[in-house]
């Protein structure tokens, strides 16, 4: 038998690194997995490398501080693996390295921190990383429903897997919610609530919930609005979403970036992966690259320069709207100003139609 993917721990050293430990210790008891935990230190400008050893060395002896309750359990720490780098960067370049099942971090406990902060490491993690990632919130989930939004979408339905998996492990109540917004123009699901749930039961024929204490909500009206309803007294949230694309700042979707970034309990945060997902990525993040250099350029004010970036990118990626703006405004600082205003016409016209 195979040996069991690692959980790998992303453990800041903060008021929340007790809770992520014991709440690793708990997923890794339940998926008979090992784990590896993972620190980032910030860099300093200019520091020596006996400089940067000493501030690894201290931070491993705080780590072990904590690592205890790891090792007490009779659980298998793999490795402990602190490096010099941003965090979310340290820790999605690492989960592929380890081959890790999931990833778990921290989001802030409900009591004090009820929003993630932009840019936090927890939603760079959730928004970029191909790894399942569990944002750990408050208390265990035991003892309380599981949340799960779907709907017919292939997406939705390794949601489904997961959350059916997980409340199995956990012992939860599994609440399936699907709302139904009569402005959704590409829902496979009908406006008509009856009619949609006939859809969703259909679909649930295929899977097997014995043991598991299931209710099916399909309500209408404002969906994360709806979902963060009925998720209000729940221990998790599962919710999956399409494969990251850095052109897209909220490839999230709007709902799920909404429940995530409102809701209190923890949160599990699945990728759907298309076949050939690693070779699309890596050429939209050659494409990201091309923009990145292209707007630096831009806010330099060498819009001239940065065209033939922005040329091939364009090529790529038509239906980029963030990419056409920056197009335009490098084609204003090159006194082209009829081509910029046709490629700002372009762009509202990629946000109106497609989002």
């Amino acid at each position: 038998m195979a040996a069991a993917r690692p959980i790998l721990l992303a453990l800041p050293l903060d008021h929340e690194t007790l809770d992520l430990v014991r709440a690793t210790a708990d997923l890794a008891r339940r998926l008979v997995a090992p784990i590896v935990v993972v620190h980032a230190l910030p860099r300093r400008r200019l520091e020596s490398d006996s400089g940067e050893e000493g501030r690894i060395a201290e931070a491993r002896r705080q780590l072990g501080l904590y690592l205890g309750v790891i090792r007490d359990a009779g659980l298998d720490l793999q490795d402990v693996v602190v490096e010099v780098g941003e965090p979310a960067e340290v820790v999605i370049e690492t989960a592929p390295r380890i081959a890790a099942q999931l990833i778990v971090t921290g989001g802030g406990r409900p009591a004090t921190v009820r929003r993630w902060v932009f840019g936090s490491v927890a939603e760079a993690l959730v928004r970029r990383s191909s790894v399942p990632v569990w944002v750990a919130r408050g208390n265990s989930p035991i003892g309380r429903p599981l949340v799960c939004p779907m709907d017919l979408t292939p997406e939705s339905k390794v949601g489904l897997e997961a959350a059916v998996r997980m409340a199995r492990l956990f012992a939860m109540p599994l609440t399936l919610i699907t709302v139904l917004n009569e402005h959704a123009s590409n829902s496979l699901l009908s406006k008509d609530e009856l009619v949609a749930r006939k859809q969703v039961d259909e679909m649930l024929a295929g899977y097997d919930f014995s043991g598991i204490e299931l209710s099916v909500v399909v309500t209408s009206g404002d969906p994360a609005e709806r979902i963060l309803a009925v998720a209000d007294d729940a221990g998790l949230l599962v919710i999956a979403s399409r494969g990251y694309d850095p052109l897209v700042r909220d490839w999230l979707g709007p709902v799920s970036a909404r429940v995530l970034s409102h809701s209190v309990c923890s949160a599990l945060m699945i990728r759907h992966l298309e076949e050939g997902h690693e070779v699309r990525v890596r050429a939209i993040a050659h494409i990201a690259d091309l923009h990145d250099r292209a707007r630096e350029l831009v806010a330099d004010g060498r819009g001239a320069e940065a065209l033939r970036l922005l040329e091939r990118a364009a090529e790529l990626a038509s239906t980029n709207a963030a990419l056409q703006e920056t197009y335009a405004r490098a084609l204003e600082q090159a006194g082209r100003a009829v081509d910029a205003t046709s490629r700002r016409e372009l762009a509202a016209f990629i946000r109106e139609r497609l989002g």
